[in-house]
């Protein structure tokens, strides 16, 4: 959930025909390249294509439009007339424009995952691996937008680790970053692609729902609260779990007030008992469990 930039928009299209685009450029260079005068090269078009499947596709497509590619670049040199003192040459000067491909191709291949991982760096908790705050405010923007235009619920749901500070203060500071990591794993594990998941202070984790029926947000945030409490067991940690959940099905309302709304649930809940979930809809009912 989160915006597409113009460097992945291609992303969108499928494989076959981004690649069948990318081999069909190839043929209209390798035919223009045929045409003109051997002395006037036009061998640097052929990276645009190599540079593209590279940058979408991946290391197998661009291995065979690379290879595509320098075929085109030596029927083309054949046929414009250029003539070497030995075929040889021309066998190696195909050789080597494909090296030229592949190097270029393959680069381009790192660069993207390069790319990829700065862009996940510079959008997560470095210690939880979720979203940061940042752009979780970001994403949140658009979605209640999107939302409210598409007539649309949106829930949010504000989680708080109850007995934290017994974790740091008796298990150390090691076994408390590795609480919030597990945590966070947990809760994207469960929610899979359908929510956005942010670490907000020390112990807490903001949750953006799209598109759940108003009778199911409490159920699907009681589903992560199971596999929570799974969790924990199974590392002897003694916390629990406290949850605010609140949906937005009418007027559209800013990001701050609907995290203020879940948070004051979340502080509800820890002062009604711990390990609860509250949930309230905006301007229509409220409800607790």
């Amino acid at each position: 959930m989160r915006i597409k930039t113009i460097l992945e928009f291609p992303e969108k299209l499928p494989e076959s025909i981004l690649t069948f685009f990318g081999f069909l450029l190839v043929l209209a260079i390798g035919l223009l390249d045929s045409i003109t005068n051997y002395d006037l090269s036009v061998s640097l078009l052929y990276l645009f294509p190599i540079i593209l499947i590279a940058w979408y596709e991946g290391a197998v497509p661009v291995t065979l439009i690379s290879i595509f590619s320098a075929i085109n670049w030596a029927i083309a040199d054949l046929v414009s007339g250029h003539i070497y003192s030995n075929f040889s040459i021309h066998i190696w000067n195909a050789i080597m424009m494909l090296g030229m491909f592949l190097i270029v191709g393959y680069s381009f291949t790192l660069l993207k995952k390069f790319y990829i991982k700065e862009r996940e760096q510079a959008h997560n908790d470095d210690l939880t691996n979720v979203s940061n705050i940042k752009f979780f405010y970001e994403q949140a923007r658009v979605e209640i937008s999107r939302s409210a235009i598409e007539k649309r619920p949106l829930t949010l749901a504000y989680l708080g680790i109850d007995n934290f500070k017994y974790v740091n203060e008796s298990l150390g500071y090691m076994t408390g970053d590795f609480l919030l990591h597990e945590v966070a794993q947990t809760i994207k594990a469960t929610l899979q692609s359908t929510a956005l998941i942010s670490r907000f202070g020390g112990a807490e984790f903001a949750i953006l729902m799209l598109g759940k029926k108003n009778e199911n947000s409490v159920a699907i945030i009681q589903v992560v609260q199971e596999h929570l409490v799974k969790m924990v067991k199974k590392h002897g940690w003694a916390v629990t779990f406290s949850t605010g959940v609140v949906t937005r099905d009418g007027p559209t309302y800013a990001i701050d007030e609907l995290i203020n709304v879940a948070k004051d649930l979340m502080k509800a809940a820890k002062e009604t008992g711990k390990n609860l979930v509250k949930y309230k809809i905006l301007d229509m009912q409220s409800i607790s469990s």
